[in-house]
């Protein structure tokens, strides 16, 4: 399917309000201001002062352009503003689409604002008249309590607005000018999320379906989102008892026909949002006839077409004509496709240090603790705050830190010679079954470092009794291959993390006091780089300044120096013979394991 990356950016230290009566002191606000001349679903953006609730009428901020009567509003290029100098440097060009920014060919990126309460005009949603079986009204309850994003729009086409109150029509001519830069676009795109999650499995196999072969015929201008719009009000206008896989065919004819019906009176309806037209800009007037002849084709013919999608090898599925698979897999075979590239991104997504490297930058220890312990906090406070999935993710998440936080902390008392609190050993007991190796052997690294070797023997029995089971090895940071068994066992993903994946070892360079001698070394791969290269958030090398080590190879290495030192000769060349046989099937970092097998080797003399 091709699936892209979309990211949203929000950044909270700044929120909209509607009015003054939302102001709050020592807080970035900006007023939300619509009038006549403003597009549907638009709006402008004004700074109010930090210790008054009035208007700027002075220039206080980069980025603002003064409008009529003295207004001061915010461009939607700030963020753009912000980062040229960063974008210029690393040599990363963007393209836009709309309010998001493609930075790569699967990578799209959003900046917003959010604003706590839904304007007027985005309560549509619960103001028009519906059968009512969908949205249910659980569903409309949430819906209420989200509020929308502020995001950078695009060029705006001219649009018209209808005066009641003076029973005056306003033709708005939008010039060719950079007036589109005040404006920030309406995005409900919490409400628009729970909605397509609460949709069933056959109803968003519907969507991706008609994506696949509706984008070929006028590219991204009639987009997903006109393709989900119409699916929303299909599903909004059909009995319930209908989505199912048996009625598949049936199913997609009728999100054909309400696309179909939208075409024709050429005005497509936002679902959340009132008076936007989503054509409007999108589709030419000679696109029109075209589509809607290819789409009235296609319902004709039972959607025929079908038999010819590539993807997922849809088409031969469909027709039962697997021998002439376009894809050359089985259909059992898909799935464990599927199910590989999602676990590969839950897991990269879980690994503490994508994303956030920065917060272990090359400064003292301490201030790195400090600063690592406060992005701790907002993780324990989003924990406590969330639900379902989101409190599932963030938990994995706030495991892996407690890790890291404890060892940059043992790190810094190593180093000075001091006691370690017992505040380490709480925050590993936190941590302990983030997954199956990578804490537990962070944990047995600092009594080795301690010479407390009765404690990291028991930790690293513990450590191959649960590796003993089937696990998988795997690095975020190189390509690994997966165990097709282990994709076929239908689990949940922490159970998956905490049980079956063995993730590999990371330490930082404020853990450094942590890590045997011979790993040292790892953390100094690279010669001569600027940090700020290091860093930027599409270095793929930045992994290259930690010591990152197949997990099962640094059990049986610890394990190996510690019978060592405890004068278990025997232990010691068991778990180095263990080591000799796992290196040559290590399918991440081998070099590290050469190194590590080859210090041992150097110590047998």
């Amino acid at each position: 399917m091709h699936s892209d990356i979309d990211i949203l950016h929000c950044y909270k230290g700044c929120t909209a309000i509607h009015d003054f009566a939302d102001w709050q002191c020592w807080r970035m606000q900006l007023l939300v201001v619509t009038d006549m001349s403003t597009p549907p679903q638009c709006c402008y953006l004004q700074p109010v002062p930090l210790t008054n609730p009035e208007f700027v009428t002075e220039i206080t901020l980069p980025g603002c352009h003064r409008y009529a009567q003295g207004r001061m509003f915010l461009k939607n290029t700030i963020h753009e503003m912000n980062f040229k100098a960063d974008y210029d440097k690393w040599g990363i060009d963007f393209i836009r689409h709309g309010p998001s920014r493609s930075i790569s060919d699967d990578t799209d990126e959003v900046y917003a604002i959010y604003c706590a309460k839904l304007p007027e005009n985005c309560q549509y949603i619960f103001q028009r008249p519906k059968p009512g079986h969908w949205p249910r009204p659980e569903l409309l309850t949430q819906l209420k309590e989200n509020g929308v994003f502020l995001v950078p729009t695009n060029h705006v086409e001219n649009t018209t607005n209808w005066d009641p109150g003076q029973h005056l029509g306003i033709l708005t001519v939008r010039t060719y000018d950079n007036s589109h830069e005040l404006f920030w676009k309406l995005s409900t795109n919490f409400m628009e999320r729970l909605l397509m999650f609460d949709l069933t499995i056959t109803q968003i196999k519907v969507k991706m379906i008609r994506k696949e072969f509706c984008k070929p015929l006028v590219g991204d201008r009639l987009s997903t989102f006109h393709l989900k719009t119409a699916l929303l009000y299909s599903v909004e206008r059909s009995p319930p008892c209908i989505w199912k896989d048996k009625n598949f065919i049936q199913c997609l004819k009728l999100c054909m026909t309400t696309l179909r019906s939208l075409l024709k009176v050429r005005y497509c309806p936002h679902y959340t949002t009132s008076n936007v037209n989503l054509f409007a800009g999108k589709l030419r007037c000679n696109e029109f006839p075209v589509l809607i002849e290819i789409f009235t084709d296609m319902i004709r013919n039972d959607l025929s077409c079908l038999n010819n999608m590539k993807m997922d090898d849809l088409g031969n599925r469909i027709s039962s004509n697997s021998t002439n698979s376009t894809s050359e897999l089985r259909y059992e075979e898909l799935d464990i496709v599927v199910a590989r590239e999602l676990l590969k991104r839950l897991i990269n997504q879980s690994c503490p240090y994508l994303h956030v490297q920065f917060l272990f930058a090359p400064v003292d220890t301490l201030t790195c603790i400090n600063d690592h312990s406060r992005f701790i906090q907002n993780l324990e406070t989003n924990n406590k705050t969330s639900s379902g999935i989101i409190h599932s993710a963030v938990s994995i998440k706030l495991k892996m830190h407690y890790s890291i936080q404890a060892a940059m902390k043992a790190s810094l008392c190593i180093g000075q010679n001091e006691i370690l609190p017992q505040e380490i050993f709480i925050l590993f007991d936190k941590a302990l079954t983030s997954d199956v190796t990578s804490c537990r052997l962070k944990l047995a690294s600092i009594y080795f470092s301690l010479r407390r070797f009765n404690e990291a023997v028991a930790i690293l029995k513990q450590v191959e009794v649960l590796i003993s089971k089937k696990v998988m090895s795997y690095s975020p940071f190189v390509t690994c291959v997966f165990d097709s068994e282990l994709l076929k066992r239908r689990k949940e993903f922490p159970d998956i993390l905490q049980n079956e994946i063995a993730l590999c070892t990371i330490f930082n360079r404020h853990e450094i006091n942590c890590v045997p001698g011979q790993l040292v070394a790892e953390f100094f791969r690279l010669v001569k780089v600027e940090y700020s290269d290091l860093v930027h958030p599409f270095n793929l090398d930045f992994w290259k300044e930690l010591a990152v080590v197949d997990s099962i190879t640094y059990m049986y290495y610890l394990q190996y120096l510690t019978f060592r030192n405890t004068g278990f000769i025997s232990d010691s060349q068991r778990a180095l013979k263990n080591l000799h046989r796992h290196v040559p099937y290590v399918s991440g970092h081998i070099e590290t394991s050469l190194n590590l097998l080859g210090h041992c080797w150097e110590l047998e003399g």
